[in-house]
This record gives C-alpha cells, sequence and structure tokens, in this order.
C-alpha cells in the first residue's frame, strides 16, 4: 500500500510538472508572437518615420540636372599650364593631389573584382544603396551620434568624393541615398565604377605626393599602368581607399614606411585576396600564391620631387592668381580699393583664386620672351661672380626687362640661384631706390609745375632737416656751390635736390605724382623730407614701370606679365588689352626735358654712369639713344643702375639680403654685368632694345637762353645800390612754360645760402 501511494504522489506530481511546461510553453509562445508582433510593428513604424523624413527633407532639396551630376561626378581637378609668350609650356602648376584619368579598358580586371569584393559585393545588385542604409540613418540622428554608420555602397562614396561635405548629418546621409539612387540612373555601373577608381585618393607615390585614382597608383607605387598589374599588386591598391593615409607605403617625403609600418596594409592585401576567393572571382592557387608574394621588394624606390618650379613660375602663377581675383570679389559686390585696404579680405579671395587656379586646368600665357630669359639667366650664372667680394655670402641681383609703350615684361631675373635663395629680388623684395628716386618725385614734378627749367639753380650747401640731423652728397661730402637741376641729377648730389623737394612741398602735392606711378609709397611717406634719397623702400618691378613712364613720353602703364588666360573649355577669361589703364603721369614735354638731362648720366664726363658708356663704346649698345640713373644707397647697401632706350627699360638691381654694405668695386661689377646683360640681349635679338630709336625734345617745350651761372635770363640787377650784370655763359634751357624762366634777382638759387655765397658769383664778370 506504501509504495503504491508513492508510486501514485510521484505520477501526480509527473503529470503537474508536465501540466506546467504545457503552461509555459504556451505563454511563451504567446509572447512570442506578441514579442514579434512589436518587432514588425516597430521595424514598420521606424521605416515609415524614416520613409516620411527623408520624403519630408528631399521635398526641400534642389536636385541638379542630370548633366550637372554627370560633369561634376567626372570632375577631376588637373593643374593649369604656364607658357612663355610663344606658347611653349613654362611648367604645370602642381595640384595637391596628382591624378590621370583613365577609361575603364585601362584598368586590371583584377583592381575591379578587388574593389567590389572589398567595398561592395553586392554593387551589381543594388539600385545605389541598401534599404537598411536608410533605417541606420534614421537611428543615429535619433541617438544624436554624428559618427560615420558605415557600409556605404560604392555609388555613396563616389557621391560623398565628388557631391557632398564630409559632414555626417542626417541631412547628408539623406542626401547621399537620394543623389545616389538618381546617379544609378543615369550612369552604368561600368562607368560608376570607372569613375569612383579614377577619382578616390591612394595614399601617396614614391616622390611623397598625395595621389588619387588607380593609374597614378600604380604608377606612383609599383611602377605600372592601372591595366598591367598582377593579382597581389592589385589587390593592395584596392585595400588603399578605406584608409589612404594608413595603408600607402610612403612618407609625406617620399620614404618607404618600415616593415612593421607595413604590415596593416600587407594584411588588407591579404583580406581582399581571400574576399576574392570566397566570391569566386580567383582560384585557390592564386589565392595562396599572391598571399605569399613578397610586395615590398616591388615598390618603387623613393625619389626626391624635381619640378621646373623657379623664379619664373612662381612669378607667373603668383601673377595670375591676382589676376583671376577680380572674378571672384567683384561677384561679392567688392572693389579692388576694397581688397587693397583688407589684408584678411585680399588673403580670402587670394586663396579663393589659387584654387580656382591650381585645379581648374587653364593656360595661362605670358609675356615672358624664351631666347630673352634664357640669355638673362645665362649671364648671370656665368658673370654673377663679379659681384662678390670674397665674403661667404653672396651678392644677390634682380633684373627686369619692360616694354615702354606697354608695361610688358619681356624677361627678368629672380636672382643668383633658386635653390639657394628663393626671394625674387625683381618682383618682391622691398629695397631703398636710393637717387633712383630723384627723378621720380622732385625734378619731374618740378619741371612739369613749372616751378623750374632745367638750368634752374638749387643750393649746394650744408642742409639739415627740420628734425637737426645733417645731410650730406655722397661720399659724407657737404657741397660748397649752386648746381643746376641738370647737373644736379647727372651728378646725383644729395643736398641740392633735397632743397629743391623741401620747396616743392609748399607749392605742391607731390604724391598726384607718386601715387599714379603705382610704387606702393603712401600720402604720408612723401612729406617725408628725405624721401628724394629713396628712404622708403619700393620693389624693382615697380621702380622699372616708372622709369618706362618717362621713356614714354609721361604716360605710365602697370607692369604686366600675364598676357592671356584661357579655361579647358578654350573660353578666354582673361586678355590683356594693352593702355587699357595708361595714367599720363608727367607730360610729354616734361618727360622729354627729365629724358635730355639722364641722357648725359652716362654721355658726360661727370656724369655718374659715364663708365658704362666707355664700356660701351666697344659694342652695338653705342648706337643707342640711352637715357639712365644710377643710385647707390646710405653705406652701399644697395646699388641700382635703370636705363632706357625709346623702346625698353633694362634696370639692375644689386645688395645683400641683410642689407650688409658691399665695396665700391662691386658697385663697378654691378654695372659691367648690366652691359654684359644688355649686349647679350641684343646678340640674341637685334630689334629687341631699340637702338636705332631716338629720344626728342617734345614740340611744347620752351627753350631760352639762361646763364649757366644762375640759371636766370640776363639782365641786370641792383643790390645795394650797386648794378650787377648776370655773369656766365649763355646756354640753352628747357621748360614746360615761360613761367619757369626767372628774371634776374640776388638770390637766384632754390635752398638755403648766405648773401656771400651769392656774392661771389654776382662778382664774377660777365661773358
Amino acid at each position: 500500500m506504501v509504495r503504491r501511494s508513492i508510486f501514485s504522489h510521484k505520477k501526480q506530481r509527473l503529470s503537474q510538472l508536465w501540466q506546467y511546461s504545457q503552461n509555459c510553453y504556451i505563454r511563451s509562445k504567446k509572447v512570442l508572437i506578441i514579442f514579434m508582433f512589436f518587432l514588425i510593428f516597430t521595424l514598420s513604424f521606424l521605416f515609415g518615420i524614416s520613409i516620411g523624413y527623408i520624403n519630408s527633407f528631399t521635398a526641400k532639396m534642389t536636385i541638379p540636372s542630370d548633366i550637372q551630376l554627370n560633369n561634376k561626378l567626372h570632375d577631376m581637378p588637373q593643374g593649369s599650364k604656364l607658357t612663355y609668350a610663344n606658347h611653349q609650356v613654362i611648367g604645370t602648376i602642381k595640384n595637391d593631389v596628382v591624378r590621370t584619368a583613365i577609361n575603364s579598358n585601362q584598368i586590371s580586371t583584377y583592381i575591379k573584382q578587388a574593389v567590389i569584393d572589398t567595398e561592395d559585393p553586392y554593387f551589381y545588385q543594388h539600385g545605389g544603396f541598401v534599404p537598411k542604409s536608410m533605417m541606420r540613418a534614421v537611428l543615429t540622428q535619433f541617438q544624436n551620434n554624428v559618427t560615420s554608420s558605415g557600409g556605404s555602397t560604392l555609388t555613396q562614396q563616389l557621391v560623398k568624393q565628388q557631391l557632398l561635405t564630409n559632414q555626417q548629418t542626417i541631412e547628408r546621409k539623406v542626401k547621399e541615398l537620394v543623389l545616389a539612387k538618381r546617379i544609378e540612373k543615369i550612369l552604368s555601373k561600368n562607368d560608376i565604377l570607372t569613375t569612383y577608381l579614377n577619382v578616390s585618393p591612394f595614399g601617396r607615390n614614391h616622390c611623397g605626393e598625395n595621389i588619387a585614382g588607380v593609374q597614378e597608383a600604380a604608377r606612383g607605387i609599383f611602377g605600372r599602368s592601372a591595366s598591367n598589374l598582377s593579382l597581389a599588386q592589385a589587390a593592395f591598391i584596392a585595400g588603399l581607399p578605406q584608409n589612404p593615409m594608413v595603408y600607402t607605403p610612403y612618407t609625406a617625403t617620399g620614404q618607404l614606411k618600415s616593415r612593421k609600418e607595413l604590415q596593416a596594409s600587407l594584411q588588407r592585401k591579404n583580406l581582399i585576396l581571400m574576399n576574392m576567393y570566397r566570391r569566386g572571382d580567383i582560384t585557390y592557387h592564386q589565392w595562396q600564391t599572391a598571399s605569399k608574394e613578397d610586395l615590398v621588394a616591388q615598390f618603387l624606390k623613393p625619389q626626391l620631387n624635381t619640378t621646373n618650379q623657379n623664379y619664373l613660375y612662381y612669378t607667373i602663377h603668383h601673377e595670375a592668381v591676382k589676376t583671376l581675383m577680380p572674378l571672384f570679389y567683384e561677384a561679392q559686390g567688392y572693389g579692388e580699393q576694397d581688397i587693397q585696404q583688407d589684408e584678411k579680405l585680399y588673403n580670402h579671395f587670394y586663396h579663393l583664386a589659387e584654387v580656382k587656379l591650381n585645379t581648374g586646368a587653364y593656360t595661362v600665357q605670358s609675356t615672358i620672351d624664351k631666347d630673352l630669359y634664357n640669355t638673362m639667366q645665362t649671364v648671370i650664372q656665368k658673370n654673377g661672380h663679379q659681384l662678390d667680394d670674397n665674403r661667404q655670402k653672396t651678392v644677390q641681383i634682380g633684373n627686369v626687362l619692360m616694354e615702354n609703350k606697354t608695361g610688358k615684361v619681356l624677361a627678368f631675373v629672380g636672382g643668383r640661384n633658386f635653390l639657394q635663395n628663393q626671394n625674387n629680388h625683381a618682383f618682391q623684395t622691398k629695397r631703398s631706390p636710393a637717387s633712383t628716386m630723384k627723378p621720380l618725385i622732385a625734378y619731374a614734378p618740378a619741371i612739369d609745375s613749372a616751378l623750374v627749367n632745367s638750368e634752374s639753380m638749387l643750393a649746394n650747401f650744408n642742409f639739415t632737416y627740420a628734425n637737426g640731423q645733417k645731410a650730406t652728397n655722397y661720399g659724407n661730402k657737404s657741397g660748397n656751390n649752386f648746381e643746376s637741376v641738370h647737373q644736379a641729377l647727372v651728378q646725383s648730389d644729395n643736398i641740392p635736390v633735397l632743397n629743391l623737394y623741401r620747396y616743392l612741398l609748399t607749392k605742391i602735392n607731390t604724391y598726384s605724382y607718386i601715387e599714379k606711378l603705382q610704387l606702393g609709397i603712401t600720402q604720408k611717406e612723401t612729406h617725408y623730407e628725405s624721401i628724394p634719397l629713396g628712404t622708403v623702400p619700393v620693389r624693382l618691378i615697380n621702380q622699372t614701370a616708372a622709369y618706362a613712364c618717362l621713356a614714354n613720353n609721361g604716360k605710365f602703364n602697370p607692369y604686366y606679365i600675364i598676357n592671356k588666360i584661357v579655361d579647358s573649355q578654350g573660353n578666354v577669361v582673361f586678355e590683356h588689352r594693352d593702355n587699357s589703364n595708361e595714367t599720363t603721369v608727367y607730360s610729354a614735354s616734361t618727360s622729354s626735358i627729365i629724358n635730355r638731362m639722364m641722357y648725359d648720366v652716362i654721355h658726360q664726363k661727370n656724369g655718374t654712369a659715364y663708365s658704362i658708356y666707355q664700356q660701351m663704346k666697344k659694342t652695338d649698345l653705342e648706337k643707342g639713344d640711352w637715357i639712365a640713373k644710377t643710385g647707390t644707397a646710405e653705406d652701399n647697401c644697395d646699388y641700382w643702375f635703370i636705363a632706357s632706350t625709346p623702346k625698353i627699360t633694362l634696370s639692375s638691381w644689386v645688395g645683400y639680403d641683410d642689407n650688409q654694405p658691399m665695396s665700391n668695386r662691386t658697385r663697378q661689377a654691378s654695372m659691367t654685368l648690366w652691359t654684359q646683360l644688355a649686349q647679350s640681349l641684343n646678340e640674341t635679338n637685334k630689334n629687341i632694345l631699340g637702338l636705332h630709336q631716338r629720344f626728342k625734345l617734345d614740340s611744347d617745350v620752351i627753350t631760352q637762353k639762361v646763364s649757366n651761372q644762375t640759371g636766370t635770363l640776363f639782365g641786370e640787377i641792383n643790390y645795394c645800390d650797386k648794378k650787377y650784370e648776370v655773369p656766365g655763359k649763355k646756354i640753352n634751357a628747357y621748360a614746360i612754360s615761360d613761367e619757369a624762366f626767372s628774371k634776374p634777382t640776388f638770390k637766384f638759387a632754390i635752398g638755403q645760402a648766405d648773401k656771400d655765397q651769392y656774392l661771389k658769383i654776382w662778382k664774377q664778370k660777365a661773358n
């Protein structure tokens, strides 16, 4: 009975457990059904929200046309070409990224298979994106997570690279999906894949340059074309776009990374090979063989990135950027004055124009004559050593050859050696113009204002600035005589011109002249009494243009070195028009008088450049009607020589970059070197210097006979109840008006002088 009772009890317990388990199963089934129902509802709800959110956003989107999309997708920035005047290429502007577009049939099948198997296995099945990407994007936004959600198709990656920014927002993600779907409708799968392989970044090449596109990757890593890669090489390149700077085998200097640093990219190569095998694109044997292949031994050896970038390249590049700037700032309502007065604004638009030039595939035609340019470089390389004076430092030089009537730069010298010194001493460096400033700011304005004639007298005695500092002539000597405007210019004495300029400041606005010459000198600086001595630094290119103005009858044309800029479609976006910005600075009469005086700087024995005439007599240069001005800065820190014929102006500056004094021997050597330059240019092109052309006095110039002692007309004066006859010989004096010819007067000179100094002249007998 007991056993039966126990057995009956166990049976009852088993029955209860079975019943309980059955009930649990039923409940679990109900819960599972409810959970599945809830999950389906939630997913449907989220999908609906995703669609609604996307639809609400896309309703506000502006979708480019099919043509615009196609153009942007295939837009691959390419460097612009810089050319000489004869269209021969100087060089191509290096873009930040080196790339070369190729056709689909030029790309290895291995590359295509490797990229698809790794980046987008369902590339040929989807319509631009995988639907789950939409939900992931919405969830990311709802979670306030701005990190990348990953899993983008090749089409989406192409959209991000060519059409959108890298900003991680739901709006950008939606744009990406919409545009990806649109692209799938207008481009074939083959075109999408080819474009992706042409524009994607692939790290760096063996020169350390950033590269994009499989062609540059193949060339820059393995030295092969993209159509001729081994399986292992193709797999390696296919792995680069995921993280180009990590997987690239080269550093920024082109050096090959260490074995340890290369492990990540080599492992990725093997992963890609495994993917290709698993998808049936390669055999087991191919997989194993390629995985064991030693690619490190196949990487190209590092190579120094040598280019033809030099003074010429960078000068034309800079001037081309400045030429394009108005296209950007004028579109936003700014004018040139706004840009010049605001440094930040200038830099902003300079950057925009530079990016456009660097990536826009323009052709920039310069004004540079290739033969003349090469001639000047050869002369400096061969004879530049004449300037050095046994110091460790190198004496630098700058030269400009300019056409007077237009301001066209035909050739220039930026320095002795670009690799050793990148300062462009013709276009960039500002230095004291020394006495070359005298005709521009003092003598020409004085004659142009009819305040003096060519023989008017200037005091050449002790001169004291307003601050109490004394001025001297060259060699720290004080004058002891009166000197005519003509002779003061020829001998380049300082005190006479300082007296003249002090007088001018009380009579005229000298800035009205200097401003038109575009020397970069401010109105305040023109009030410095010492400015005729070159105390405000200027650039050689600007000073050359100012002297070309004097040789061009007083008409100033801004220098230019860019003749034309043409875009990639052949449209002319800029073309220089000669004399379009011509400004009259001095009258033709004034210029012809100044030129007549500067003729004697070279041809008169007491002229500061007479030694050049002595050298000219041995060559064809003597046939030219040369006018010139020299300039020697304080302590011999700068030597200038600027000379013109009616056709051209050839300028020269010499000095140390650190403003150290030079020897007198270097001064003479600089003038000899100028002569060698001019002679070589003439041998290169017999017509370039215009040696057959002549300067002429303008027909409006008035000529009078004046005294070589007083610079006045002849006659008598009364002084202290005593009559004096104007002494001296009769010489021709030139002026633009009769007002510039003074009647006899006791104090006939401009500047400070005492009565005894005047009496010394008046007591001479008249001839």
